[in-house]
């Protein structure tokens, strides 16, 4: 009983870990597709990435959640049912937050070299679902058996 707790410890603390990890590189990197962050000085710049990849963090954890209570189980183990439910809140998730961030509040813009699909960004309309399921493998292979 306590070998399973520690393992559902492991995990849970080994997804947040790593979902905050991969979106702190991708936010970084795409970061540079937006107006205005390539002239940021360092002192503004990462604290904003920190802070956004703490947001992504958050949202990851939250669609684990939900796709947990849809197949009623908390430690759900990727398949093609629950890995499509997943991507596909983690894309409406992201579209919805573009949508709004670029159109409603105006909060950035692209640059031209940022591909666009639907009128928000290629990359982060995709980046919850790709790095939110990256994680929950990353996860999954580290706590191991027992979940």
């Amino acid at each position: 009983m306590e070998n399973n707790s520690k393992k559902k410890a492991v995990f849970f603390g080994t997804l947040d870990a790593t979902a905050f990890l991969v979106n702190f590189c991708w936010e970084s990197l795409h970061g540079l597709l937006y107006h205005a962050h390539p002239e940021m000085p360092a002192a503004v710049y990462v604290p904003m990435m920190l802070s956004m990849a703490a947001m992504d963090t958050f949202c990851i954890m939250g669609l684990y959640c939900i796709t947990a209570l849809v197949f009623r189980t908390w430690f759900w183990i990727p398949s093609m049912n629950n890995s499509s439910l997943f991507f596909v809140l983690g894309l409406i998730a992201a579209y919805a937050v573009e949508y709004l961030s670029i159109f409603i509040f105006h909060l950035w813009q692209y640059q031209s070299s940022m591909p666009v699909v639907f009128g928000v960004g290629l990359f982060p309309l995709i980046q919850l679902s790709f790095t939110g399921l990256f994680s929950v493998f990353v996860a999954r292979k580290v706590a191991a058996d027992g979940l």
